[in-house]
């Protein structure tokens, strides 16, 4: 069988992933006691200082300790250095575990919602792996080990213990305030910065529509609205954070200064000494600092949490891995069974109850009018969409039963806007494949009629073309995406409006290329409007209104349109010329 990545739960996914870390953690927490007990270091020399090393006087006494403590303090340094290196590593290997996964959850929450380009569970992980790498965390681990200090500090005196306890429940109290009130305003500022960074992105993306239309100060107008709501809300929810935090440190220097007081009179009744008084300071400080460092990381903590729940959330709803039998290599057959379809997530279907049937090698152009619901019945073929009800098949094989790893280098498609990927043209036309032969990435390009034109770019096929191949025309584009959708011999071709900015070299190219599938028996399904793509055909489908009018032989079709169809259709009628080409 085939497998696509294993029957798990995707749902529990980040879970396992924390699984996967415990020895790390069970490891970071012994780091975090040994460190714990270190940081007593400047305590005791505080209380041995102040009660044996003044009263007796003794300078060698003094020397011990300072060399014993300077040794302890790169004890504790070390300790903390690798503690900290080893959290960095289990945040890359948290986000190493779940990167595929989550990268697959980002395609298939683009093609859920075709309206916006989805990056967020992988910023959602990257915020995780922050937070794992985080002083918050590091704070979490500390924070068991401060019973430690609360013990010792009973140990000195009754008293330092209770007033650090009663110090600490109200920290805690503070914290959980803290938590009520700010999860909210952090939640939604991290919402409206995301669509800040959306419309950011947006604006990069149309710049040379902006330049051309002078649109600059109307699209800046409705970025900086966006941009003011994203920033009255981070404003709003850093205020709020940080009246906790200033509290919670003006707090924490009361309740060490409290216990400077409470030891001055301990001091002056007799039983305590000035020495254990500074310790339990400095004990006191200790004891309640990771939550101080909660309390000023919360912000972090409040965002670790939305991303944990959003990426559970996506890997969900992503399509879940599953095995898949092998099939047979793909012969051409289509069938549409009782296909009703629409937009992902939309109860409005734009296709109504398709049935027809494909034979291997046939060249089937679709025509109608806009919104008939061709890009739809394209996409559904595809299986980029799925269907509301009935089944697309493939070979007689439903497609959702097929491994798209194995049927995907058999089909080519060559979409209405053509979008490259950075890199090469080579890697764009023989689809990023590391095994991929010069030979055949010629063979494809010499079928798309684009290899004398590939030549004369600046560096031939090693030619850099940018981001979804902004160095190329938008001929030069949909030629190489041709050469891509053709390249491997697909069984099945699937183009939409493929001459849409073709010259007439190019409308020559494209036309020879068509012939040449037809030669090899390739199934061919092209969204046509030209006359010279439909003389190419050797049956029509026609769609209106998302149902199938006509479908059969080209010519028994034409005979049917009327010519107010036709015109709707935008098919300019096939002239005697026009056809056998």
């Amino acid at each position: 069988m085939a497998k696509q990545g294993g029957k798990q739960d995707t749902e529990a996914a980040p879970q396992r992933a924390l699984r996967s870390l415990r020895i790390i953690f069970y490891g970071i927490a012994g780091f975090s006691l040994f460190t714990s007990i270190l940081m007593l270091t400047g305590p005791l020399y505080m209380l041995q200082v102040y009660d044996r090393v003044l009263n007796s006087g003794s300078v060698p006494t003094l020397i011990a300790l300072t060399g014993l403590i300077l040794v302890l303090y790169i004890g504790l340094g070390m300790l903390e250095w690798v503690r900290s290196a080893v959290l960095s590593r289990a945040g890359s290997r948290f986000e190493d575990v779940l990167s595929d996964d989550t990268l697959v959850a980002s395609i298939q929450s683009t093609l859920n919602d075709p309206g916006q380009t989805n990056d967020k569970p992988l910023r959602d992980l990257r915020t995780l792996r922050k937070f794992i790498s985080s002083t918050a965390v590091i704070a979490m681990f500390d924070a068991p080990f401060s019973i430690l200090f609360f013990v010792i500090l009973f140990m000195i005196h009754p008293y330092y213990g209770i007033l650090a306890v009663i110090g600490g429940i109200i920290l805690i109290i503070i914290a959980f305030i803290n938590q009520r009130m700010t999860n909210k305003a952090v939640h939604e500022a991290e919402q409206l910065e995301y669509a800040a960074q959306l419309k950011v992105r947006e604006v990069t993306q149309n710049a040379e529509i902006i330049e051309a239309l002078g649109l600059r100060q109307r699209v800046q107008a409705r970025w900086r609205d966006q941009f003011d709501r994203s920033d009255a809300a981070i404003v709003s929810s850093a205020t709020l954070l940080g009246r906790f935090v200033s509290g919670t440190k003006a707090f924490r220097l009361f309740l060490q200064s409290s216990v400077l007081g409470l030891g001055a009179y301990l001091s002056i009744i007799g039983v305590s000494t000035p020495g254990a008084m500074i310790a339990a300071s400095i004990m006191t400080g200790r004891a309640i600092a990771p939550t101080e460092q909660l309390v000023g990381q919360w912000r972090s903590v409040t965002l670790a949490r939305v991303a944990w729940d959003a990426l559970l959330q996506a890997l969900k709803l992503a399509s879940h891995a599953k095995e898949y039998m092998e099939l047979p290599k793909v012969r051409g057959e289509i069938r549409f069974e009782g296909v009703s379809a629409g937009a992902p997530g939309s109860t409005k279907a734009f296709l109504k109850q398709l049935n027809f049937v494909v034979d291997p090698g046939d060249v089937v152009g679709l025509i109608g009018p806009s919104a008939s619901g061709k890009s739809t019945l394209a996409r559904l073929l595809l299986g980029i969409w799925s269907p509301q009800n009935g089944i697309v098949r493939i070979d007689g094989a439903d497609m959702r039963t097929w491994d798209r790893e194995v049927l995907g280098p058999q089909m080519g498609y060559l979409p209405q806007q053509v979008d490259l990927f950075s890199g090469k043209v080579k890697d764009n036309i023989c689809r990023f494949d590391p095994e991929a032969s010069p030979e055949a990435v010629i063979a494809a390009a010499q079928a798309a009629g684009c290899h004398d034109m590939i030549l004369r770019l600046p560096d031939g096929y090693d030619t850099e073309i940018g981001q979804r191949g902004a160095y190329l025309s938008a001929g030069q584009r949909q030629r190489i995406g041709l050469a891509r959708a053709i390249y491997g011999d697909p069984a099945i071709v699937v183009m939409d409006e493929p001459n849409a900015n073709l010259d007439s070299k190019g409308e020559l190219a494209l036309q020879s290329a068509i012939r040449g599938l037809k030669e090899k028996g390739t199934t061919v399904i092209v969204i046509a409007h030209r006359p010279s793509i439909v003389s190419q055909c050797n049956k029509l489908l026609m769609l209106d209104n998302g149902m199938m009018r006509e479908y059969g032989p080209r010519d028994e079709v034409m005979s049917k349109v009327t010519p107010k169809q036709v015109k709707t259709a935008h098919v300019t009628p096939i002239r005697s010329g026009d056809a056998g080409g």
